[in-house]
This record gives structure tokens, sequence and C-alpha cells, in this order.
């Protein structure tokens, strides 16, 4: 356990010298050991994995730093990217090889310290938030079972389906470390349409259960009794640490993200108008330009990324309400000409606007 506390104490010590986080306006954010997971299976893959956070604009040394975040933009970029590139259709589920306590930023250390598996399930919810914003988790009680879901917040279709395939074959993965023994579920639920032989097979290797695909949701059901399950490697004492940590620092992401959260609004109520560049921005909030600079900077953001963030969110809307033509949104969206925004959007998603409507449509 000596090992275990060093480790524990390290980590927090370097995230409390870098309370800088890279917030994002609607997808939120993602921890670094959370990125790394998906960059280990593309260098085992021989993807270049330098030359594709470049393009992203995600830096290398950010990703030294497991005290550090990428916005939940660059990530679904990120993750396009490698999916696209690789020739892995099970992407997603294979980067869980690679789970490990620290992927889970201190939430992992948390379960880990935790008496037994029950108590470490409750602690997701409050603390998932330290991981990033990919998604939220919600439990339900089944008579003799429970079930545990993830809701995926990323708006890419097929991104989506890597990154729960990632989610639950991690929650998975770790269970069965945290309790040292090869603890199976009931049943696997998920959203995906069900794929060819071969990944199944491929899929019940890995949970050991019925598998049911096309459904509502995306979960784990499992025995309640599992909960009992003793965790061998919990200290109670330490426990208590690490909650109180993780508070503050879920204390210090929510007012971090006050202000990303507000000048997004700001922002998207003023695309039509024209009247959404910097300077006139800032004025609406009563500081100079260099004001918001320094306190985007504090977050690590910047006010391009805000305001890509925020006209993609809203372009993504438009395309799926299906109400406007593609000029008509280039307009809501304050851009002076069509093409400056098919342009603009081809390079953040890799799809033109059309494009991507027609895979929303498909399904794809």
């Amino acid at each position: 356990m000596t090992n275990n506390k060093t480790l524990i104490n390290n980590y927090i010590n370097s995230r409390t010298d870098n309370q800088a986080v890279n917030l994002d306006a609607n997808l939120g954010q993602a921890s670094v050991p959370a990125v790394n997971q998906y960059l280990q299976l593309a260098t085992e893959q021989a993807l270049d994995i330098v030359q594709i956070c470049d393009e992203i604009g995600i830096e290398q040394s950010t990703l030294l730093d497991n005290s550090n975040h990428i916005t939940g933009l660059k990530f679904q970029q990120l993750i396009s990217t490698l999916i696209a590139q690789s020739s892995d259709e099970l992407f997603g589920l294979h980067t869980a090889k690679y789970v490990q306590p620290g992927s889970y930023s201190v939430l992992g250390y948390i379960l880990m310290n935790c008496e037994n598996l029950g108590q470490a399930i409750t602690k997701i919810q409050p603390f998932e938030k330290l991981v990033g914003d990919m998604g939220t988790t919600t439990f339900a009680q089944l008579g003799e079972q429970v079930k545990i879901s993830w809701h995926c917040q990323f708006t890419d279709p097929k991104v989506k389906r890597h990154m729960v395939d990632n989610c639950l074959t991690s929650w998975l993965t770790f269970a069965r470390y945290l309790v040292s023994q090869d603890s199976n579920p009931s049943e696997l639920l998920l959203t995906r349409k069900q794929p060819t032989l071969s990944q199944q097979n491929e899929y019940q290797e890995v949970f050991k259960c019925p598998v049911h695909y096309g459904q509502q949701e995306n979960a784990i059901i499992f025995d309640q009794a599992l909960l009992t399950l003793p965790l061998n490697k919990g200290d109670q004492q330490l426990l208590s640490t690490l909650e109180s940590h993780a508070q503050s620092l879920i204390s210090n992401l929510d007012s971090e993200s006050d202000f990303a959260s507000q000048l997004s609004t700001a922002i998207a109520l003023s695309l039509k108008t024209g009247c959404f560049h910097q300077q006139e921005i800032a004025k609406s909030f009563g500081i100079s330009a260099k004001t918001m600079q320094r306190r985007l900077a504090a977050v690590e953001l910047n006010f391009q990324t805000v305001l890509d963030e925020t006209r993609l969110e809203l372009a993504k809307k438009h395309l799926s309400d299906n109400l406007l033509n593609l000029n008509q949104i280039s307009v809501e969206l304050g851009f002076t000409e069509p093409r400056s925004f098919y342009r603009w959007f081809n390079k953040l998603t890799q799809k033109t606007p059309g494009e991507y409507r027609k895979s929303l449509k498909s399904g794809v």
C-alpha cells in the first residue's frame, strides 16, 4: 500500500500545482489519461499520432502531463481521425486493454480504495466529471439486478459508438482488476446496429454474457450480489483524503467553466447579427478584449475555440432539424458566404455539411 500512497500523493501534488484545465463551452473536456488510452492503441497500430495531434492542435507537451485536459471538441476530432485512419472497426473496444487507475484521474484511485464493488460504484456519479464531460452515468435497480448506463453527449454518431465501447469495456476491465477475479455481467445492451458475426464474437469474448444490439441505451446489467465483492486494495483513510481532494477539484472545474459557458451563450445570441467578434463580445461583458483573453487563458482557452465550438453545435443542430437549407444555415451562423461555412465545417468534422446531414439520415 506504501507504493500506492506514493503514487496518489504524486498525482495530487502535480494536479494542485497545475489547476488550469482546458474547458469547452458545450462538449466539455477530457482528461489527458482518458485521451492517452486512445493514443496508446493508435501507437500500437503504427498510426502517426504526432502528426494527427498536430493537425488537430493538441500539443505534445499537454499530453505529457496527466493533470491536463483537452477540449471535448478536440477529443471528438481526435477519435474521429484515429478511427478513420485505423482499419480497426472495434477501435474503441480495443482501447480498454490500456485502462489503469490513472485512466480515471483521481476517480480511479478513489475506486481502488473503496471497501467493496458496491461502494466503488456509488463514487462514479459524484466524481466522473474529473475524467471528463464526455457523458453521464446512471443506475437503476432491476429486482435482483443492477443496471449501469452511460449516456455519451458527443455528437458524431461514429465517434459515439467507439466511445461507448471504450467506456463500457473499460468499466468491466477495471472492475475485474479491482476484485481480482473474472466477474461477468448478466447482459450487455448496445444501441449500435448488430455488427458482423466476427465482431459479435469479439463482444462476446470480452463481456462473456448475452449481448443485445439496437437497444434504447448502452448499459451493463449485473447481479446485485456482485456489489458485495471486496476490493483487496482498499484503504478507507486514504479514501476520505482522496474524496476531499476530488471535491475541491470539481469545485474548481465548475468555477472555471462558468465564464466559458456565459461566453458561448453570448456568441450564440450574436451570430446572426454579425456582432460576434472578440471586441464586440468583450464589450457586452463590460470588459476589455485583453481582460477576456486573460480570463480565457486562465483555463487554457481562447476566443476562437469557444466561437468554433458554439458554431459547430448550432450547425449540427440545424443540420439535424432539417428545417433550413445549407445557405440559410450559413447565414444563421454569421458566415459572409456559404463556401466559407462549408470549408470551416469540413475542417472541424472532416465532412461537408451535406455529408453530415446525409450521415444523420443513414445512421452512419
